[in-house]
């Protein structure tokens, strides 16, 4: 049996029983613990998703019913600023008040004006007889005569800007120097008399302290996460948690300078003077906000709210911390119940698995308790009974098989070192000036294969050869081939052309071939001395001839049927000369179709270009296998592999004259004919 790998090592007592935190009971806990906290789990997320909803949502209506109010009461504020202005506006236009009534009418409508500090009334002289009236008076009763002061008041934009305003205005906040370095908005209102064509006559404004203003939203800012800015017309912050009305910034100035990016929509709504609700996020802080810009009636003024997201969802969070541990508590308390409710269940389990330990460890012998139950645990008290005895049986026919196939292994072993002691070397034959490389290898797919060749010496100049593929593989693949290479060995000998081995190899192969096998055969002779070489193919590929400048061709051999079939005489017969320096190479299909891990075959084209001229037999053989099993790597071998080459080359004194390297050498006549 194979042994238990780290994964396998369960933690045990000294008894040899399971560890009570992998314990069934201990898992029986945990997984209804564990059934506990999903629905916990749920229930909080559930709460959670549905409570975030509704304090979001209730967030949003509050805070923008409260910026609402707010800027309610601060449009009725300065509306009744607005309305006071207009009054005085159409009383000193329509009537012919002299300067102590004037003062007297300014004085009642600044103490009738909730909030006002002062107001300032500017009539210019109908004709050139009237005086110029210029008077502030102040709700403290510190009124200034601008005419008495010399006071150039007509060269004040804020002057030239009310006469030639169409209607009243608000302007930013300023720090008033007359009503006690106090900073102060102030409506401004032109005077004109009435008709189409109406003469401005001045101007009347009311002072209403910026502080007034600010008292009205100001408790807004001491709430718990919110932020209360009060915008003026021209974009001033009148009011802003971090920018003091002193330094006159606009909320564009800021929101470029602080870098709070997510304002700008914000800002766009103050400038169009459009109500928004809009969430961000702190673009400095990266805290998320809920904020409502809320216009202040049509004065021109912008009232921003911003409640934060993040100080809502805390005080959620904290809620559902205390629901969630509330519940891991229970949940706690359920997996200690049940723990001792599952001692009661898993202690036959237990007795199950100490069998099973004891098979786990080899044990055998010992019958396994509890048979005898008429429940779950006993049916599985039986099956593991059953299997402890089919294990013993199976550990016999194991130890059979194992002994029986070392015994094949081992015949295997012996077999291909049979079938490698068959296979005849390379050599080398010298006859005077001429030299016969012969050399060949072969690769079996399996432990034996069905791919041969052969050499064979019939007299001192002649070398027979031959190279072949049988149809199968394995032991009856190499049985055949055995056969083939004695019937090709014994037709050599008593014949004298390729064809008629073939033909004579023919005939006996097909005596007693029940299984139907059959082989390719590629024959051939070359006479060491003239390198005069005839070939004939029984169903083989045709060799390729290498010249020793480089080029190369497949010789036309026609092929013939294969060996076993049937009985055949027809072979053609291809004669021709092997030139000095040439190889002839033959190959099996285990060379054109090794296969890489993409399917694709290594094919002629690639064994052509793996061909090197000026290589020897031996060289030439092993270069073109190893580039074989570099092309298919790491693919496994599919077919057994055979390469054969034969080179022949003179020694220099005899040798005829070669071409220039520029031209190319012509091959030697070749004839192929059929008996």
């Amino acid at each position: 049996m194979p042994a238990a790998g780290p994964r396998d090592e369960v933690p045990q007592d000294a008894n040899g029983a399971v560890h009570w935190r992998r314990s069934l009971r201990t898992r029986i806990a945990l997984w209804a613990g564990l059934v506990n906290v999903a629905l916990l789990l749920l229930l909080v997320l559930g709460t959670a998703w549905f409570a975030r909803r509704l304090i979001t949502e209730d967030a949003r209506r509050n805070t923008h019913a409260t910026a609402q109010e707010a800027a309610e009461r601060l449009d009725n504020a300065m509306r009744v600023v607005t309305i006071t202005t207009h009054g005085i506006s159409d009383l000193v236009a329509n009537a012919r008040l002299s300067p102590d009534e004037l003062t007297t009418t300014m004085r009642a409508m600044v103490k009738a004006t909730p909030g006002c500090a002062g107001g300032l009334l500017i009539l210019e002289p109908r004709t050139r007889e009237d005086a110029p009236f210029a008077r502030y008076v102040a709700a403290d009763g510190r009124d200034r005569d601008f005419i008495a002061d010399a006071y150039p008041f007509r060269d004040q934009g804020w002057y030239q800007r009310t006469v030639a305003s169409p209607a009243g205005w608000w302007s930013e906040p300023y720090l008033h120097r007359t009503a006690g370095d106090t900073w102060m908005v102030t409506y401004n209102m032109p005077l004109r008399e009435p008709g189409r064509r109406a003469h401005t006559r001045g101007m009347v404004s009311l002072d209403l302290p910026l502080e007034n203003l600010i008292a009205m939203v100001e408790s807004l800012s001491g709430l718990p996460g919110w932020r209360v800015s009060l915008v003026a017309p021209a974009g001033t912050l009148a009011l802003n948690p971090e920018v003091g009305v002193e330094r006159l910034e606009t909320l564009d100035d800021y929101i470029q300078r602080s870098g709070r990016r997510d304002l700008r929509r914000a800002a766009e709504a103050v400038r169009l003077r459009q109500p928004l609700q809009h969430v961000h996020v702190d673009a400095v802080t990266g805290e998320k906000r809920y904020t409502v810009v809320v216009p202040v009636g049509d004065s021109g003024w912008n009232l921003l709210v911003a409640q934060s997201y993040d100080l809502i969802v805390a005080r959620l969070n904290h809620a559902l911390w205390l629901l969630a541990a509330a519940g891991a508590l229970l949940a706690l308390l359920c997996m200690l119940v049940v723990r001792k409710l599952a001692k009661y269940i898993s202690l036959p389990v237990e007795g199950l698995s100490a069998s099973a330990t004891q098979l786990a460890q080899g044990d055998y012998d010992t019958p396994v308790p509890f048979r005898a139950r008429h429940d779950e645990v006993g049916q599985m008290a039986r099956t593991l009974e059953h299997a402890r005895g089919s294990i013993q049986q199976q550990l016999r026919e194991i130890e059979d098989m194992t002994a029986a196939r070392q015994k094949l292994e081992s015949e295997l072993s012996i077999a291909r070192d049979i079938q490698q002691a068959m296979l005849p070397p390379g050599r080398v034959i010298d006859r005077e000036n001429a030299h016969l490389e012969a050399y060949a290898r072969l690769e079996p797919a399996k432990a034996v294969g069905g791919d041969f060749y052969c050499f064979i010496e019939t007299s001192a100049d002649e070398l027979w050869f031959a190279i072949g593929d049988v149809s199968d593989k394995g032991v009856p693949a190499a049985l055949f081939m055995a056969r083939t290479v004695t019937v090709l060995e014994v037709a050599a000998s008593s014949h004298r052309g390729p064809d008629r081995v073939l033909a004579e190899a023919s005939r006996r192969l097909v005596e007693g071939n029940e299984t139907c096998m059959f082989a390719t055969v590629l024959c051939g002779r070359v006479d060491v001395r003239s390198g005069a070489c005839t070939l004939a193919s029984a169903g083989h590929d045709a060799p390729l001839l290498l010249h020793a400048d480089g080029r190369h061709e497949v010789l036309p051999v026609e092929p013939g049927p294969p060996l076993g079939f049937e009985v055949s005489q027809g072979f053609a017969v291809w004669t021709g000369q092997l030139p000095a320096g040439a190889t002839l190479l033959a190959y099996t299909d285990g060379v054109t179709e090794a296969f890489d891990p993409d399917d694709r075959p290594f094919g002629l084209d690639r064994l052509r270009e793996a061909l090197r001229s000026g290589c020897g037999a031996r060289e030439q053989c092993e270069q073109l296998i190893a580039q074989v099993h570099a092309f298919t790597h790491p693919a496994p071998q599919s077919d057994d592999i055979t390469v054969l080459a034969i080179r022949r080359r003179l020694d220099s004194a005899s040798a005829s004259p070669e071409a220039p390297p520029h031209q190319e050498t012509p091959h030697a006549d070749a004839t192929v004919h059929s008996p």
